[in-house]
């Protein structure tokens, strides 16, 4: 947290949760966190801005309530929500989250992760906003989705996809792109350039950007 909001907290701990913030520090926190952005909206290369919701983070109505603050905190912004928790997108949950997003106008993150295991979350290729559709590759390394104690982000989606996995993901993220303006895909698969790697190779299997007539739309 910024200097002037530790030094105010309430409380000495090593660990300090949203819920014991007064007020006032909340709004500071949420002041510098935009602030951060201003100079990337400025300039016109602020896409969407990304929440990741941590596997704790439930589908309550507390959480619904907490991602409705953080939409109205970040108004005149694009917002992406990411789930971590397998619940979000069961059986009986599925269609009440996209409901929700779509209601508000929340962009939908697709992701490829390891599966099978108790945090699992599935892909699931909807579209919940006309403007974006987001996608995020974390690699697929059973071995270290779930384990304790890594030093580093790197370790934990350390993976390598391979030409066979890209090109079955390539055909889903080119039908997001006849549903949105623009699609979004992101490697966070980050041991050394495994990340830029896979990305050259996705684009290499994508077909070219289609254009509409009206606008001059990125590559997906």
């Amino acid at each position: 947290m910024p200097k002037h909001v530790s030094e105010s907290l309430p409380v000495e701990k090593k660990t300090v949760y949203y819920k014991d913030l007064p007020n006032e520090l909340i709004d500071a926190v949420w002041s510098e966190f935009r602030a951060a952005l201003r100079p990337l909206k400025e300039a016109g290369k602020l896409g969407a801005v990304l929440f990741q919701f941590p596997p704790w983070f439930l589908p309550h109505k507390e959480s619904l309530g907490h991602i409705e603050q953080c939409l109205e905190r970040m108004e005149g912004h694009r917002v992406a929500v990411e789930f971590r928790h397998p619940m979000w997108f069961s059986e009986r949950g599925r269609e009440r989250t996209l409901t929700f997003e779509r209601e508000r106008g929340i962009v939908h993150v697709v992701v490829d992760e390891p599966q099978g295991l108790k945090t699992s979350v599935p892909a699931i290729w909807e579209v919940t906003s006309p403007d974006i559709a987001m996608v995020r590759l974390h690699g697929r390394n059973h071995g270290t989705w779930e384990k304790k104690g890594l030093k580093t982000a790197s370790e934990r989606f350390d993976y390598w996809y391979d030409e066979k996995e890209l090109r079955e993901l390539a055909p889903k993220i080119d039908a997001l792109a006849e549903k949105v303006r623009q699609v979004q895909v992101l490697f966070n698969n980050n041991r050394e350039d495994q990340g830029q790697k896979g990305a050259a190779m996705l684009q290499k299997l994508l077909p070219a950007p289609r254009v509409r007539p009206t606008e001059e739309r990125p590559p997906t």
